[in-house]
């Protein structure tokens, strides 16, 4: 019989989360179903199998994996009491639900994910960048096997032409659902082979961008503005101590403690000697 064990992925994702995924082994092979979930690596009880009680969902996770690795040891019992003889792939593609083929579906979850690391203002974004999509198909199940690239190419010419978006913000809206599209093959619910993106199929390509700087006068113009609210004069207080720091970040910038500016000041003025 198979072997079958819940464990914490090494390879993480670009926010540095690490996926949990149930691993199932038969004849020496062996594949990963992943249950959707990311968190850090002290969050993760190996010897238990299990989220830590330090991740403030700990409680819905470990639920959830144990709901995933019973369907897993069903499916297993099932074929072994048929005397079908499995591979570990059969096993992982058969417990993918016909309904997660959905491309509404997986982004669900993808928005789910977003909810749950408590970014809201890219949820609220994205939130909407699926529902223009939806509207733009008029029906509320896609297949990702309808998600092909005479379709993306459509959606992509329905936002320049018709909601007369900028070509960088449909960018974003395409990136959004190639995200959900990847999340589908991580999940193994859609097969690599359909995969609308990429080198010969649609590409998503950044615009180039023209960067125009200010010259001396507009910064003595800015400088010697009168008659700003109080938000302004903070926002454009913040903003020329940005340029006169080289570009900071905005972050940064708002971070900078007093001490921290003088330093920055000491520096400037030894280096224009």
């Amino acid at each position: 019989m198979a072997s079958v064990k819940v464990v914490l992925r090494t390879k993480q994702n670009s926010q540095n989360l690490f996926p949990i995924a149930i691993r199932i082994t038969k004849d020496r092979k062996t594949s990963f179903l992943y249950i959707g979930q990311y968190i850090k690596k002290n969050q993760w009880d190996n010897t238990r199998g299990q989220v830590n009680k330090s991740h403030p969902d700990a409680l819905n996770i470990n639920q959830l994996i144990l709901k995933k690795l019973s369907k897993v040891n069903r499916g297993l019992l099932d074929a072994e009491t048929n005397s079908e003889y499995i591979f570990s792939k059969n096993v992982k593609s058969s417990l993918v639900s016909k309904k997660s083929n959905d491309f509404f579906e997986i982004a669900k979850v993808y928005l789910k994910n977003i909810e749950e690391r408590k970014k809201f203002h890219q949820l609220d974004i994205e939130t909407k960048r699926i529902e223009v999509f939806k509207e733009f198909i008029k029906k509320d199940k896609l297949l990702f096997g309808e998600l092909n690239i005479e379709l993306l190419i459509k959606f992509d010419n329905f936002l320049l032409s018709k909601r007369n978006l900028s070509k960088r913000t449909v960018v974003n809206y395409m990136i959004t659902i190639r995200t959900v599209f990847n999340l589908a093959i991580t999940n193994s619910t859609v097969d690599v082979k359909v995969y609308p993106f990429g080198k010969g199929k649609y590409q998503i390509k950044f615009p180039e961008t023209k960067k125009i700087g200010l010259n001396s006068d507009e910064i003595t113009k800015l400088e010697n503005i009168k008659d700003l609210t109080k938000a302004q004069d903070y926002a454009l207080s913040a903003w020329l101590l940005s340029f006169y720091f080289a570009g900071v970040r905005v972050s940064d910038v708002l971070q900078l403690s007093i001490n921290q500016i003088f330093f920055k000041v000491i520096q400037m003025r030894h280096w224009l000697k």
